[in-house]
């Protein structure tokens, strides 16, 4: 019983290795923005310029509030290595239907005729990777599910001639993550491999002040240039550990597992999340278009490892390698007045995933992405309503045989991505 022993404290918390990753890194903070692809640092001409580039809502003169969500559903599959013993033959790991919600709300106001103040509400990161039962890589991860929600009051300031602009703000992010998985061992009287416990780990939420600065320019009718900065944050994350019994039908058996599992007992981590650093460049020198192209840089080369601390049982801390990348993502996009009521609206986004091969699992199976969103704005009087589709492809992702927690295999991803905003402005 000796491998029993071993196996549960570390399955535990092994969950919480590789939870917060460039997968769980969101941008879908507005309707107009995610139709442009995310290009939108250098035209950011609407409320949710305080999430892409605060210094934006400098543009805005009049008093306008603007909220609304993304839904995003997951479309994929995963197929075992044939040449690794556990994996071996499995096709079609699937997750649950799950629509996962990004919400997003702002308000401005002017103040004078050069600045404005401004307030929003987004979600920056989170994700969910939640298995459909039966699912083989249950004791990898069986559900994984981060979420956050960041507040920000921005300020803004313009030129007279409107050519240059600057803004910022504090950013008050709190975050919470809820993992679970199983654990497996041999029954001895059987000879077979069984579940006989369910990890279950819940933090608190937790949360950490931030900041954002944004700079807008305009060197001629026809071009703008736009800069963006949000700062990177750590945040210490408490919570509780509860492993639960699963019967075998073995009283023998499930009598030693009994006296082998860790108590609930509480658990600290902490979490480098990155930085969002925008560089856009805008034109409409082509009549009737303006154009956007954007590279924005994240730097997860900060997650270099997790350290998770469990409080009753400290022998069985443990500290995982994670050595992520640094990673650029690269947006075009386009918006088209069609009349004096209706714009469409086109683009395009390649994500770079930061994940190295060997940390790759059900956890955050993460590979580059290539995106096409299309989108329609209606703005009648003082009403707006934007409403986007985006279609997001994940690239097959292979663990090559590499994986740290021996579940080897392909995985592939798309999701599909509908954003939805209404405006009023006074």
């Amino acid at each position: 019983m000796r491998p029993l022993r071993l196996l549960i404290p570390v399955a535990m918390l092994m969950v919480a290795c590789a939870a917060f990753g460039s997968g769980f890194a969101l941008f879908e903070a507005g309707a107009k923005a995610v139709a442009m692809g995310g290009a939108f640092a250098a035209t950011a001409d609407d409320p949710s310029a305080i999430f892409y580039n605060v210094a934006g809502i400098a543009q805005l003169r009049r008093t306008e509030v603007l909220f609304g969500s993304t839904a995003i559903t997951f479309q994929n599959q995963f197929k075992g290595d044939p040449n690794d013993l556990f994996t071996a033959g499995t096709q079609g790991g699937l997750y649950r239907a799950h629509t996962f919600m990004v919400p997003n709300a702002y308000a401005v106001v002017p103040i004078g005729s050069n600045m404005t103040f401004g307030i929003g509400v987004f979600a920056p990161f989170g994700l969910r990777t939640n298995w459909r039962q039966p699912w083989i890589g249950r004791f990898v991860s069986s559900d994984a599910n981060i979420k956050t929600v960041s507040v920000e009051p921005a300020l803004a300031w313009q030129t007279s001639s409107g050519r240059f602009a600057i803004g910022g703000g504090p950013e008050y992010r709190r975050a919470r993550v809820v993992l679970s998985r199983n654990s497996g061992a041999i029954n001895p009287f059987t000879g077979r491999f069984v579940d006989v416990a369910n990890s279950y780990l819940s933090s608190d939420w937790d949360d950490k002040w931030g900041w954002n600065v944004g700079v807008l320019f305009k060197p001629s009718p026809e071009w703008r240039l736009g800069l963006s900065y949000r700062a990177p944050m750590t945040i210490a994350f408490k919570g509780t550990a509860t492993v639960t019994q699963i019967p075998s039908g073995n009283a023998q058996f499930d009598a030693v597992v009994a006296t082998q599992l860790p108590p609930t007992q509480p658990v600290t981590t902490s979490i480098n999340f990155p930085h969002f650093a925008y560089l856009g460049v805008a034109t409409s020198m082509i009549h009737n278009w303006d154009i956007e192209f954007d590279l924005v840089h994240n730097n997860w080369s900060r997650f270099k490892e997790l350290q998770v601390n469990l409080l009753t049982t400290p022998a069985a801390s443990f500290t995982r390698p994670q050595n992520w990348k640094n990673t650029f993502s690269y947006r075009l996009g386009a918006n088209h007045p069609v009349s004096y009521d209706w714009d469409i609206r086109l683009g395009t986004v390649y994500d770079k995933n930061p994940e190295p091969v060997e940390v790759v699992s059900p956890l955050l199976p993460d590979a580059d992405r290539i995106g096409a969103s299309f989108g329609v704005g209606y703005h009648h009087g003082p009403w707006v309503i934007d409403a986007t589709e985006f279609a997001l492809h994940f690239k097959t992702r292979s663990t090559q045989g590499k994986s740290s927690d021996n579940f080897n295999g392909t995985y592939k991803t798309d999701a599909n991505l509908i954003s939805v905003n209404l405006g009023y402005r006074f």
